[in-house]
């Protein structure tokens, strides 16, 4: 049954993204496709390949980030595997929008014995401290976007939602993960209390929530505290820095503001939530953005498909290497420790 759901979750969201590109490309004006597809032709790779390079960097530094999270509760994982865990992550996060923090969590358990409620805590706080720091980068473009670029935007993105199917669209997004949701936990409860009886239920709830809120709020205890906050603004630079180079893969985009770089962050951060890794979102979404700071339709398409494509690659290959790697290492530390 859980296969069955997994799968249909699977196929969900891959065809929302999938059906969201068909839909926006029918759209096109032969002209624009054929702009598009030269665009693709002409761009500048090495700038193409450098920004997820950049990105990997960002993953380096949230991997040390969480290994300081996980000291205060009396963990301290090897760096490499808590690494690969974080690719994992990205990995599974592809196929179904966050499913990778708890396969993430699942696969530190397994290889560094840290239990899962306690590091799904402090994906709680971490998550909690992306969202201060999306928060940040939307007061940074309130306050240097300008009013010509926050008109045209506006614009734009009531264009885009409109194109979406409006109302319907927004309420499958809204309510269709809430409800697998909560028939999972509705699922696996009832199945417990026939097993094992309400009140182990009960007590299980207690103790789960007990070290989950222990976990939250264990940042408080980190003693390396300014090192946390250099990571946490290294890694968020590294993203922007990301997205900015970009830019310099064509002419038509290199001499875009930095501030366009952040709207980009803000609202490309969203569309990886909405399908899996972005896919069908993530383009339409950067072509909006840069539509708005006047940049030809056709080619604001081709750079947010260009930077797409070579991300999603990127964390394919890098996802793929530490499934294999995390194998590949623990069985030879297993097998030293049996010699």
């Amino acid at each position: 049954m859980n296969n069955i759901k997994t799968v249909i979750k699977i196929l969900f969201s891959l065809g929302l993204g999938i059906g969201l590109i068909i839909w926006f490309w029918d759209s096109m004006s032969e002209s624009d496709k054929a702009e598009t597809i030269n665009a693709f032709k002409r761009a500048n790779y090495f700038w193409v390949i450098l920004a997820p390079l950049i990105g990997f960097i960002g993953n380096f530094i949230r991997t040390q980030r969480w290994r300081l999270m996980l000291r205060p509760l009396g963990y301290n994982p090897n760096y490499w595997n808590t690494f690969h865990c974080v690719m994992v992550m990205y990995f599974f996060n592809l196929f179904v929008p966050r499913l990778g923090e708890v396969t993430r969590c699942s696969f530190l358990a397994q290889y560094e014995k840290v239990p899962i409620e306690k590091s799904l805590g402090t994906m709680v706080t971490e998550r909690l401290i992306d969202v201060l720091c999306l928060g940040v980068v939307f007061l940074l473009i309130i306050l240097f976007l300008g009013k010509e670029n926050y008109d045209s935007l506006s614009t734009n993105f009531s264009l885009l939602t409109k194109g979406f199917g409006g109302g319907t669209f927004t309420m499958i997004l809204k309510y269709s993960i809430p409800v697998l949701i909560i028939l999972g936990i509705a699922a696996f409860s009832i199945y417990y209390i026939q097993k094992n009886g309400l009140d182990k239920l009960v007590e299980l709830i207690r103790n789960k929530i007990k070290d989950l809120l222990t976990s939250i709020i264990s940042v408080k205890d980190i003693k390396e505290k300014p090192q946390f906050i250099l990571l946490t603004i290294s890694m968020w630079v590294s993203y922007l820095v990301m997205f900015y180079i970009n830019y310099l893969a064509l002419p038509e985009t290199n001499h875009l503001p930095f501030i366009s770089a952040l709207v980009c962050l803000l609202f490309g951060s969203f569309a990886v939530i909405i399908t899996p890794g972005g896919i069908g979102v993530f383009p339409i979404i950067i072509q909006m953005v840069l539509v708005s700071f006047k940049v030809n339709p056709s080619i604001a398409l081709a750079i947010g498909m260009i930077a797409w494509s070579v991300q999603t690659l990127g964390v394919l290959i890098g996802g793929m290497l530490s499934l294999i790697l995390l194998n590949v290492i623990n069985k030879k530390q297993n097998a030293v420790i049996v010699e």
